[in-house]
């Protein structure tokens, strides 16, 4: 499946100078207004657009976290001598625990922010992960994707060994639990891969099924990994999923992909080609040149959330408008003030619950977790 390129319609005002006749002027200058007012809604058509093409000229407004959210939960994680949260990759929720993912290992609390135990360890034995990338809880289980070891770890809640899934010997990153009690792998084309696949489904027998989503590179590449490259989120029992060198966003049921929007980024669309393009410019090139990085990170019934450029957006689907926030945590005491002004969060679960973290106002404690429940939500 190729999703091909949007096309879009530019008027160059500067030309209207040079144009006599006023009928003509008047056409232009509507067509122009029309297109602008398209840069804040999304377009229905065969696949419907998101436009943030002018999302630089928006303000940036500060605004209370409780004006978009129905309730929020402060959890400070518990500190002590031996629960030293580092470095936090990933935050996940499952029923009424929490699952931090952190540079120093997987940590789980009761959703009070009591620690109850870590799960699985770094080094090089059979059940042990040697490249830790994501992770994923699941009923009483968590998944853990090892991508240097090239397999899937699953522990209980409690941190007891269960199995492993070999994934072969491809460079697995990002992973996401389906509802059909698959999970689904995505692989990076680094023009190393002897298949064209890139979203691969395993069960706990193996690999089930694959999807090859864009044509692949061929040639010389520049072989780096991207954080997060590949990114799912879920709305509802939707699972849906972006790539961040292209602007569809796809949704995935019964082990298919299908266009479900597209972001129109304008002169900072996506380049599939980049690290075609960037083949033999050495390590220091940017493999990013003259795109906008657009992650999605999740969406409710009301907004979509988005980071574009590290700039964090919110598109507002019932006022179909495009919104540039500065998001401000309510005064706690729990809270290091200074840090309570500038919230940016991780992302937003299938629940509707806008997640983040926090510094806390002891600093040399552990985070403090903030779980949002945005308005709009059904759950």
């Amino acid at each position: 499946m190729y999703l091909q390129e949007n096309t879009t319609f530019v008027i160059n005002l500067c030309l209207m100078r040079t144009i006599k006749s006023k009928k003509i002027k008047n056409i232009l200058l509507l067509l122009s207004c029309i297109f602008n007012a398209a840069c804040n809604n999304i377009q229905k058509g065969e696949i419907p657009v998101l436009n943030l093409c002018n999302y630089k000229q928006l303000s940036l407004t500060n605004i209370s976290l409780m004006e978009i959210a129905e309730s929020i939960k402060i959890v400070p994680l518990e500190t002590n001598d031996s629960v030293l949260v580092s470095t936090i990759y990933r935050i996940r929720i499952e029923k009424d625990k929490l699952f931090i993912y952190a540079r120093n290992g997987v940590f789980v609390f009761e959703s009070t922010g009591k620690f109850l135990n870590k799960v699985g360890s770094k080094g090089r034995g059979p059940i042990e992960y040697l490249g830790l990338y994501d992770i994923f809880p699941k009923d009483n289980y968590v998944w853990l994707l090892d991508q240097l070891g090239h397999k899937a770890l699953q522990f209980t809640t409690t941190g007891d060994f269960m199995q492993i899934v070999e994934l072969g010997h491809e460079n697995y990153t990002d992973f996401y639990y389906t509802t059909n009690e698959c999970f689904i792998c995505f692989l990076p084309d680094l023009g190393q891969s002897n298949t064209d696949i890139m979203l691969s489904f395993f069960d706990i027998s193996g690999l089930k099924d694959s999807v090859q989503y864009k044509k692949p590179i061929k040639g010389d590449v520049l072989q780096r990994f991207v954080y997060r490259e590949g990114s799912f989120f879920q709305h509802g029992d939707q699972i849906k999923f972006k790539h961040l060198f292209n602007d569809t966003i796809y949704n995935i049921l019964n082990n298919q992909m299908s266009p479900n929007m597209v972001l129109n980024l304008g002169i900072g669309k996506a380049n599939e080609n980049a690290r075609a393009d960037a083949a033999n410019k050495g390590d220091d090139y940017n493999l990013f040149q003259g795109m906008y990085i657009a992650h999605i990170l999740g969406e409710n019934d009301r907004y979509i959330y988005l980071l574009v450029e590290s700039v964090p957006l919110f598109y507002d689907k019932k006022e179909r408008k495009l919104h540039k926030w500065k998001l401000i945590l309510p005064q706690d005491e729990r809270l290091n003030i200074e840090e309570s002004k500038k919230f940016v969060p991780s992302y937003i679960d299938k629940n509707g619950n806008l997640i983040g973290e926090t510094v806390s106002a002891n600093e040399e404690d552990n985070p403090v977790i903030i779980i949002a429940k945005l308005k709009g939500s059904v759950n």
